[in-house]
């Protein structure tokens, strides 16, 4: 079964990345990755969270209605009205774990990207302005490694920025941390891939709140295509 899934899907778009690093420079090239692969997945983020907006829609509604139940109901008659309400909207709790489509793009994107970097011969001994081994950890400051560091602050603001409920902003921090401690020995290629990652999250986050505090056009052009679609 992974083999057959490296195969089909791991192995094409290993081919896609290698296809689109041609500049000499790998520090330069590092960031045209970046910033080719975002632009790349804005339109299925976007349709990812509209899906998402409709999920959580629906969630409340149905919470609204399960509460009102409860309220006024017991024994058997509660449980067939529940019921009637999930049948209604189309909704099982057990939706929110297999519609989890987003996660899914996320670990693939973030499992692919690292096999890619991890294996690319030409980051080993490449230097990138005071980076002296793409291919090791940065080590900038007496030996502490500040890119892991940048990575996660810019993630934590991303999250306090864009996730308005405590409980989920709270998650994202804690697994902000948890990638901190996984990745802070990664080689710099892939720290610098991420802070350049989540550093464009948190601009487009910025700009789509400026766009709708403006109250001019809720979507940025490349959402109005995939909107199209």
């Amino acid at each position: 079964m992974l083999e057959v899934l490296d195969q089909v899907l791991l192995q094409p778009l290993l081919l896609i990345y290698g296809s689109v690093w041609i500049l000499p420079q790998p520090g330069l090239q590092l960031i045209a990755f970046s910033v080719l692969l975002n632009l790349a997945l804005l339109p299925l983020y976007y349709q990812m969270e509209q899906r998402s907006k409709a999920a959580r829609a629906i969630r409340q509604r149905v919470a609204s209605e399960v509460a009102r139940m409860k309220r006024h109901f017991r024994g058997r008659e509660r449980y067939f009205y529940i019921r009637t309400v999930y049948r209604h909207y189309r909704y099982h709790p057990i939706s929110e774990v297999l519609g989890s489509a987003d996660l899914l793009v996320q670990i693939v994107v973030f499992l692919t990207v690292y096999r890619f970097l991890s294996g690319l011969e030409v980051l080993v001994g490449a230097p990138f302005g005071p980076i002296a081994d793409l291919s090791r950890p940065d080590g900038l400051l007496g030996g502490v490694n500040v890119l892991p560091l940048l990575m996660t602050a810019i993630n934590a603001a991303s999250v306090y920025y864009y996730v308005e409920d405590r409980g989920k902003r709270l998650q994202a921090w804690l697994l902000a941390a948890l990638f901190l401690v996984l990745l802070y020995r990664s080689p710099a290629a892939l720290t610098l891939y991420w802070t350049l990652n989540n550093l464009f999250s948190l601009v487009r986050n910025v700009v789509q709140r400026k766009f709708a505090a403006n109250g001019r056009l809720s979507l940025l052009p490349f959402e109005r295509l995939a909107a199209q679609r």
